[in-house]
């Protein structure tokens, strides 16, 4: 299965993506941004090295990756590419495994961007990753539980885009922030206030119309310039709308999510090609938050798989 041709669009002749094995394709542009359903990928070793635990700075002892038991021994692994995403626009990072030429296959526990690299950390085996030296060909891949999780993922994240496009543009109701949480419970969108019981049916009426329609998801990604640096909004209370680009992003792409006739919004996550079946269920219970002189509300939603577990 692939996403169509036109989903990920280049529209930038300042913009390529690099071709050379020896060098890795920056967050912004990876296979898994470029074509969100592909499962597999044919890939090249740039650099992997034993990972090292950073110290905690208040009691200098050496904290592990939250996936890895005492006993794991990991290695950081960048690819040339990969399809397999790093944690990043709210969303959590896949799970997958690397398989080498030999047959050799290793877990693939977590996958963070650091500066503009995907890093891979994978489970040695015997204290050793044979078959993933520098320059070797390895093969990246979901897998059945990194794909289940995949589609979850990017279910909820197409969801959220939709949902706030829709509560900003009909009641507007900036999102001040959204969390994915973990499997299956609802994610949620945290609003300046409450919707009504007449707004909830209303936007959720909005969100079936539109994925009845089948409206087309697709990517545009551009250098990123000075002039184009997504920011974040202030609000009269004084909070802010969104996230910003990471101060620490060097990857220099800047990638923007189309929603067509609904929403365009800079994100680095991955998002089904069209909104079709997307079913988007709204609960109607809210949970107030008190923040300082201000308030909030957040508005918790399933789709996909999630809304499957939650019938």
């Amino acid at each position: 299965m692939a996403a169509p041709p036109d989903y990920h669009r280049i529209i930038s002749p300042r913009l390529s993506i690099p071709t050379d094995n020896a060098l890795p394709v920056p967050v912004g542009v990876l296979a898994c941004q470029r074509d969100p359903l592909l499962n597999e990928l044919v890939s090249y070793v740039i650099s992997c090295i034993p990972h090292t635990p950073p110290e905690d700075s208040a009691s200098g002892a050496k904290k592990k990756k939250k996936q890895a038991v005492a006993s794991d021994i990991l290695f950081e692994v960048v690819l040339h590419d990969t399809i397999l995403f790093p944690e990043g626009g709210g969303q959590p990072s896949d799970i997958g495994f690397l398989r080498t030429a030999n047959g050799a296959q290793y877990d693939v526990l977590e996958i963070i961007r650091r500066g503009g690299h995907a890093v891979h950390f994978v489970k040695a085996k015997g204290g050793e990753v044979h078959g993933l030296e520098v320059g070797a060909t390895v093969t990246a891949s979901l897998g059945d539980a990194g794909y289940k999780r995949r589609l979850d993922h990017m279910t909820m994240h197409t969801s959220q885009h939709l949902l706030s496009a829709l509560l900003e543009t009909h009641l507007s109701l900036p999102t001040l922030s959204w969390s994915l949480t973990a499997y299956p419970t609802p994610a949620y969108v945290e609003l300046p206030r409450a919707l009504t019981t007449d707004e909830l049916a209303r936007i959720q009426e909005m969100a079936h119309t539109l994925a009845y329609e089948g409206r087309r998801v697709h990517v545009e990604v551009e250098p990123l310039d000075t002039e184009n640096h997504p920011g974040v909004t202030t609000l009269d209370s004084g909070r802010t709308v969104g996230k910003a680009l990471p101060k620490d992003y060097t990857g220099g792409v800047k990638r923007t999510v189309v929603i067509d006739g609904v929403d365009k919004n800079p994100c680095c996550g991955t998002h089904l090609p069209s909104l079709h079946n997307l079913q988007l269920f709204l609960l109607p219970q809210a949970e107030s938050l008190a923040r300082g002189s201000t308030s909030t509300s957040r508005l918790f939603f399933l789709c996909g798989p999630r809304l499957h577990a939650h019938l």
